[in-house]
This record gives C-alpha cells, structure tokens and sequence, in this order.
C-alpha cells in the first residue's frame, strides 16, 4: 500500500511540474503592437523595443523554423500550399511577380510613388495581387530567411572589409535598426530555409511570420511554389520589429543576422484598391457627426486656407497671444484627440525642402550628407502634420523632392479629416501638434528620371 501511495505521490507531483509548465509557457506569449504576438524565446530581452500596453493576450502557436531541413521545409510548404487557395492563372501572376518577369517587383517603389496615369498595366497586375492576399489566412507560424544587401534596407554604408564586418559599422547598424521596424517597399518573398551567403548579400533577415491564430484579422502570407522551391510571399502592409541583430559566420564569411517579427502597420500605398476612404469613413464617420459646430468651422477652415496661418502660428511665432487662433488650435486639438488612430497605419507626406531646412529651390544633397544630418534623430513638428492614407504623387505636389513614409502607432492622437466632407481625394489624416518623429532610414526613389529622397520614420506616442 505505501509502494502505492509513494507512487500516486510521484505522479501528482509530475502533474504539478507539467501544470506549472504550462502555465509559465502562456505567460511568455507576448502581444505585439496589433495584437499579434510572438512567443518570447523569439525576442531578445536586451533589445530596445518598447511596447505599449498589453491587451487581448492570447496563446499563440510555436514557430516552425526548418534551419537548413529542405525536406522537412518542402512537405511543410505543400500543406501550407493549399491554405491559399490560388487559381492557376492567380499562381502564374505570382510567379510573374517573384521572377520580375514584367519588371513590376524592380519598379515597385518607382510605382507607388507615381501619378495616376503612370504604370496602368502594372497597377493592374499589383491591384489583382493585391486581392489574392484577401484569401491568405497562414494557419501557422513560420520563421523565414532571406539574404539582402545593406543597401536593401536602407543601410547605405559599406559594412564589410573582405570577408569580416568592420565592428564600428556595426555598432552603426545596430544603432540604426535594433529595436526599430524595418519598412520594405515592395512585397517581401522570403525562403523557407537558410540560403548560402553571397560577398554582397551579407544581411540575412531571420523572419518570424505570425500565423492568424489569436488575431482578429487573418496573416496577409503564403506560401507559393516557385520553381523547385515553396516560398512565403507577405503582403505590404506588414513592418519587421528587429528583436536582435547579431554577427554570424557562413562558409567564411561574416554576417549580420537580423532576427524580427512581423507587424501589421495598414498600407493602402497608391490606393490601387480604392480602400482608404471607406476605411477612413467606417472608423471616423461618427466622429465627424458628432463635432460641435465651432470644432466643425475649426477643421473646415483648417482644411481649406487656415492651416497655412494656424501653422505659420505655431512654428514661426511662438503660437500664443493671438485669441482667435488660439480659440481655433484648442478646437482642433480637442478633436483630434476624442478618437486616436484605431491601428497601426502608414501614412504619406511629400515634404518641400524648407521642412528639411533647405532653400526651397536647393537641389537634394547627396544621401550621406542628408543622412548625416537626419538618421537616426527625432524630429518634431510645432504645427499639425497634414498625411495622406495613399502614396499617390498629385499635381499639387509640383516639385516636391522629399516623401515622409510615417508608421503611425495604434492610439496616436490623429484623425481622418476627410471624414468632414468636401477633400475625399486627399484621403488626409491629420496628426496633432506637437508631433514628434524618430527618423529609421533614408533612401532613394527615381521617378520619371527624376531622384527623391524617401524618409522612413515612426511617430512616437510619448
């Protein structure tokens, strides 16, 4: 009988240790920024991500990462397949894309930043894909690989000396992208295992791709075969949260190994899909029905002449001592601040080049030289930031020569000012003063012959 008892005794105690387990497991599934999550052994503890507060936690599946396993890769590839429930004509404009057949994935950042008119097969092309992804639905999550060069991402230094990585130009990267959210400007195909290292393709991205469990909206990623080979092919409107950034050696070679997981920062880029304005009226209709009449003649003036003095105001003359701007900036401040954003966003601005601090008819200086001046600081704007949900170059802009690419965090004290009435072509969404800016990475976009810079940052909400 004490055998007995002693043995119960021994099983209850197992069953404790693996409750607790369990338990401990749960508490180490960590919600990102839109609620997807990513299990923490995936994060790098010393990173310098900082994370607003947590909700809707929720247990998330583990991560499947095949390393170098082709094979374990090729049947996990041929399940995940079918998931994306593609036509063969949808697979062979995929496969068009991945192989840049029509040249659209090479021109992809000239495309988005165009003029309507500009591209019309190829906006045909992207619209459709684009719509293929409202069938992807990843089931489960995937660690996903892919080589790039610095320059890729936006790293514009030399890192390498030969086979090794200069440790200064390290510590500059890591500077410049630890912690932070790397935006692509095309679609981003990514393999399913570890791929052999080039002499200029010596940043291996290490991707966590979330699946849909747990979220309230499906993973826009999936899996295609191309060629021999089943690749992850991930929707524009996602960011990589970089959790680490290490060295690592490959056939003799030294890399960085950026390891991140994916984010959802909405993108409606060139509004090829006609979505911006209907999701700027579904979450901000009743806010604009429920303005009262001074905060209502407060943003219609704003909207269209007295954002030019209201600005003036504030960034030139100290914005205190005149009553009725005064009156005005409270009324708009107010509003602005009754509904943040409901999700992370990208929104546009194509800037003159007096907001940079530049002549207005000073021709761009050269990248490093903007760089040095830029990367890397936090800017901040005194007045109101007029942004667009689309990318879309308008005559307007005339000869604008810089584009602010702005990830906008859930909970950011803006609003949709279209939702008023009258400016639905200008998709705006109007962000508060005061607003400050951290600039990620800067590069460069030609369009029609023409070069500008793109300015990638993040709005910081504190």
């Amino acid at each position: 009988m004490k055998r007995m008892e002693g043995k119960l005794f021994m099983v209850s105690k197992k069953l404790q240790l693996v409750t607790k387990a369990l338990l401990f497991s749960t508490v180490l599934s960590i919600p990102l920024l839109n609620n997807e999550e990513v299990k923490a052994e995936h994060l790098n503890l010393n990173s310098q991500s900082k994370y607003p507060s947590f909700q809707n936690q929720k247990i998330t599946d583990n991560a499947e990462d095949f390393k170098e396993d082709k094979e374990k890769a090729k049947e996990w590839g041929e399940v995940k397949e079918k998931e994306w429930k593609l036509t063969a004509t949808e697979k062979r404009k995929i496969n068009d894309f991945l192989n840049d057949t029509n040249k659209i994935k090479t021109n992809y950042k000239e495309i988005t930043f165009s003029m309507a008119g500009s591209f019309e097969d190829e906006l045909k092309d992207l619209k459709e894909i684009d719509k293929m992804f409202d069938k992807a639905n990843l089931s489960s999550s995937i660690i996903t690989y892919k080589n790039v060069e610095p320059a890729t991402i936006g790293f514009n230094k030399s890192l390498t000396e030969g086979n090794t990585i200069n440790s200064d130009v390290m510590a500059q990267f890591k500077e410049q992208f630890l912690g932070k959210d790397i935006k692509f400007d095309s679609y981003l195909d990514t393999h399913l295992t570890v791929q052999q290292v080039s002499s200029k393709e010596r940043v291996i991205l290490k991707v966590t791709v979330p699946s849909g469990k747990g979220s309230t909206t499906p993973t826009k990623a999936g899996v295609i075969l191309d060629g021999n080979e089943h690749k992850m092919l991930i929707d524009n409107g996602y960011v990589l949260h970089v959790d680490k950034v290490s060295k690592v050696v490959k056939r003799g070679l030294e890399c960085l190994q950026v390891e991140g997981t994916l984010k959802k920062s909405l993108d409606f880029k060139n509004d090829i899909s006609a979505k911006a304005h209907s999701w700027g009226m579904k979450n901000y209709e009743e806010w604009a029905a429920n303005l009262t009449d001074s905060q209502r003649k407060a943003l219609d003036g704003y909207a269209r002449q007295d954002y030019k003095k209201i600005n003036d105001y504030l960034r030139n003359q100290g914005g205190s001592g005149n009553e009725q701007l005064d009156a005005q900036i409270k009324n708009i401040s107010e509003t602005l601040n009754n509904k943040p954003i409901p999700e992370n966003i990208t929104v546009y601005r194509w800037c003159g080049m007096p907001e940079f601090g530049y002549q207005i008819s000073e021709p761009l200086p050269a990248l490093k030289d903007f760089e040095w001046e830029f990367l890397n600081t936090i800017k901040e704007d005194k007045g109101y930031i007029s942004t667009s949900l689309s990318s879309e170059r308008l005559a307007a802009f005339g000869s604008r020569k810089i584009i602010l690419r702005l990830q906008i965090p859930k909970g950011s004290k803006g609003a949709y000012l279209s939702a008023i009435g009258g400016f639905a072509n200008e998709k705006e969404i109007l962000l508060d003063k005061d607003s400050k800016y951290h600039i990620n990475k800067i590069t460069e976009v030609v369009i029609k012959g023409i070069k500008r810079y793109v300015v990638d940052a993040t709005l910081l909400t504190n």
